[in-house]
């Protein structure tokens, strides 16, 4: 039951620990028998504390105190022995026993004790000492009728269909669509927000709003499907049945892979409604009875709809996170930052997502001895981290990272102002150069990404070995590509001991080791956190110098990684001159509301020779994201500094080319190569104009794959070659060349990418 309470003019109904689901049939009906023992009725407000505060004032608070008045009214008629007649009466227990039932009927549906009191019929008496009381008791019956038909909360009912119907609309609240759990409705004043990229479409007709919520500091994301809601009524009962019915018995059936169940269940429910709705004569389009049986099978054998709809955004979610049954699932965007959803999930509901997650994974053990459980859900690509009591208070919660199918690119980056377009000339150079870099921000800055991002720039000449606990290198769209990567799994990072048993994973530094016997390889080490992982890339790096690695680590600045070495660690700081470059990312927002960007904070190279950290790029802030920039502190020509430089005369800065410095680890690559500092210098302004011109195509003609890798790779390979060719003796290129031939080049590309996504586009349609 809810602990009841009144602070001044309101009462307050603290539900957290109720037995019953929130505004269920006998929740309701507990909390009206509550009410009915209140003294006082007179309050301003009633507020009830869940998961969420919900709270009615004005004529909604009356609408509830008022009926409370009529069932205390209805209460003193059901004590009042007089009305029931004499004990001899033959119809006095009757009588009794329906004024109890009529009474019990209003505290849950009122619709029903109407029809009890209207369906009332007793025999006239043959002695007319019974018939005062008969008379009597019908007038009693025809007066609780009238009082009950004039009460707002009786209108209420019979607009809404039931008690718990009535609630839900008082508390603004609605019952979702497919399924027995509440959803949220948006608050009065809400607005779509009035921002790029704030509406767009997914797959399978859906569209996506944010939206600005008054008194809310996050945005709310909401889902909408023109198609679901033009459904007939009968279909929505049919398909609730359906899902009501199948995630009863889906338990027990035996699958070989429940990785394929989705679209298997999809292919089913898909024939299932088509062929209902031409027996039952009601019209579906295929595409729709293709929507509906996604639905279905969402529930049955996925994450359920909303979160699966949230899987179809994997270009602007990153997280789903669900804090606990009956909590509203919130997501992370990548625009716009932590968003709200109206979707709140009950303990079935949470209980079944747990199942399916856990069923793709034979391997996974989740229980009271092993609480916390990280799946890869490969259907999805999402990194599924799970956990339950006893490692939380009762609660069971989930953090899904949705992870790309392919990598973020240089152009993606550009499209969310991660950094400018010479930095990602810049990285891609230092990248394909082989230059050892540490990736460091604070959880959430997008490490792993930034990370995976960089192997397109390593090429397909070299031998790459990412080496994770979790699968969050999109290493199968690699391959796919004609890259060289064998990947290689160890024990969790955060393990300082090496486990013996049989068939467990090796530690980091005996994979590393093991990995290098093998022959050369760039090494990509994802999410390093334990002593023992540290001093293994430390000690790498010291003893097999020029060795490729690119790993990530939590840290805020160079300062703080001294510190832990030093004070945590026992390692001398020294030892951080290994490393060629450091690089911080970080978030930023302009203001409580603006978008959230993760971008690069600052980039340095270490000085061998002079032992210290040169830096190299930081991010200047302005009044918005368009007045920031990327500087570039080693370069004095201002036009690099700008986010895009697709406009940029090569020939004209290789002319006017003016470095303040040259960056040290570019320095000791220009020697080995025997290139000209500046010449790489502009290489990287080359292959930033190429990333802006990429994201410039973007933005003319609206196709999302010119942004991602199959495009990028061919236009980067494009532009590598192009340099060979007009590459000297002496290395030396001459850039206004590059810069007409690359015109001509990127021009053929670009139109035959165009034509092929507009047929591609024409066939999917």
């Amino acid at each position: 039951m809810c602990d009841m309470t009144i602070k001044g003019n309101t009462l307050v109904f603290d539900c957290t620990n109720s037995p019953y689901e929130f505004m269920s049939p006998e929740f309701i009906g507990n909390n009206i028998r509550n009410m009915m023992t209140l003294v006082r009725t007179d309050f301003e407000k009633v507020r009830y504390e869940e998961q969420l505060v919900f709270e009615l004032t004005g004529e909604k608070v009356d609408v509830l105190t008022s009926y409370i008045r009529f069932l205390k009214q209805v209460e003193k008629l059901v004590l009042n022995k007089q009305i029931y007649g004499r004990e001899d009466d033959d119809a006095h227990n009757l009588r009794k026993g329906t004024m109890a039932k009529i009474y019990e009927e209003l505290m849950m549906n009122p619709l029903i004790a109407e029809r009890t009191i209207t369906d009332y019929s007793e025999a006239q008496p043959t002695k007319a000492a019974f018939y005062e009381a008969f008379k009597g008791y019908k007038a009693w019956l025809k007066g609780i009728l009238q009082k009950l038909q004039s009460t707002k909360m009786y209108a209420l009912v019979k607009e809404k269909g039931d008690m718990r119907q009535a609630f839900i609309y008082l508390l603004h609240l609605k019952i979702m669509r497919f399924v027995d759990s509440l959803e949220l409705m948006l608050p009065e004043g809400s607005k779509p927000l009035d921002k790029p990229g704030s509406s767009y479409k997914l797959d399978y007709g859906y569209n996506i709003t944010i939206y600005d919520v008054p008194g809310s500091e996050a945005y709310w994301y909401v889902i909408e499907n023109p198609e679901v809601d033009s459904l007939p009524q009968e279909i929505i009962a049919e398909a609730r049945k359906l899902i009501e019915r199948e995630m009863s018995t889906v338990r027990g059936i035996q699958i070989k892979d429940y990785n394929l169940m989705m679209d298997e269940k999809t292919r089913e429910y898909r024939k299932h409604f088509l062929e209902w709705s031409d027996e039952n004569k009601l019209s579906i389009t295929p595409e729709q009875g293709l929507i509906l049986a996604r639905v279905c099978a969402s529930w049955v054998a996925g994450l359920g709809e909303p979160v699966e709809i949230i899987c179809l955004d994997k270009r602007d979610i990153t997280d789903v996170y669900l804090d606990s049954e009956n909590a509203p699932i919130y997501v992370d965007h990548a625009i716009f930052g932590i968003c709200h959803t109206v979707y709140r999930y009950n303990a079935r509901l949470v209980d079944q997502l747990f199942f399916n997650i856990l069923a793709t994974d034979k391997t996974a053990t989740y229980g009271t001895q092993n609480p916390i459980v990280d799946v890869v859900l490969k259907r999805l690509n999402m990194r599924c981290h799970l956990q339950g009591p006893p490692a939380t208070f009762g609660e069971r919660q989930g953090a899904l990272r949705l992870m790309k199918q392919t990598p973020f690119t240089y152009a993606e980056y550009l499209r969310y102002r991660a950094f400018s377009a010479f930095f990602a000339g810049y990285d891609d150079m230092m990248v394909f150069l082989g230059t050892s870099e540490a990736i460091l921000g604070l959880k959430g800055v997008g490490k792993t990404s930034f990370t995976a991002a960089k192997m397109i720039a390593i090429g397909t000449k070299t031998r790459i070995i990412p080496i994770q606990d979790i699968e969050e290198i999109p290493v199968a769209a690699y391959r796919k590509r004609g890259f060289h990567i064998g990947v290689m799994r160890s024990m969790s990072s955060d393990k300082e001991v090496e486990s013996s048993a049989a068939g467990s994973a090796l530690s980091l530094v005996a994979l590393t080791s093991a990995t290098l016997r093998m022959g050369d390889a760039a090494l990509i080490i994802n999410e390093v956190r334990s002593r023992a992982a540290i001093q293994g890339i430390i000690n790498l790096l010291n003893t097999q110098p020029g060795v490729f690695v690119l790993y990530n680590l939590h840290a805020e600045s160079l300062k703080d990684i001294r510190d832990r070495l030093e004070l945590v660690f026992g390692i001398p700081g020294a030892s951080m001159f290994a490393t060629d470059r450091y690089t911080f990312l970080k978030k930023i927002r302009f203001g409580r509301k603006s978008a959230t960007y993760r971008l690069l904070g600052k980039a340095y190279e270490s000085d061998l020779e002079n032992k210290k950290f040169e830096e190299i790029f930081n991010f200047e802030r302005g009044k918005d994201i368009e007045t920031s920039e990327c500087r570039a502190l080693f370069v004095e020509n201002p036009e690099l500094n700008h986010w895009l430089i697709d406009d940029i005369d090569l020939g004209k800065l290789q002319k006017n080319l003016s470095l303040k410095f040259i960056p040290p680890a570019l320095h000791r690559r220009a020697d080995d190569r025997g290139i000209a500092p500046e010449q790489m210098v502009m290489q990287a302004a080359f292959k930033g104009k190429v990333y802006s011109q990429i994201y410039r195509a973007f933005e003319k003609y609206g196709y999302y794959e010119l942004l991602e890798m199959d495009f990028v790779l061919k236009s980067s390979s494009l532009a590598n070659k192009l340099l060979k060719s007009i590459e000297d003796e002496e290395g030396n290129v001459d850039y206004a060349a590059v810069d007409r031939e690359w015109g001509t080049q990127f021009g053929h590309l670009l139109s035959e990418e165009i034509e092929f996504q507009r047929l591609k586009k024409e066939q999917t349609t």
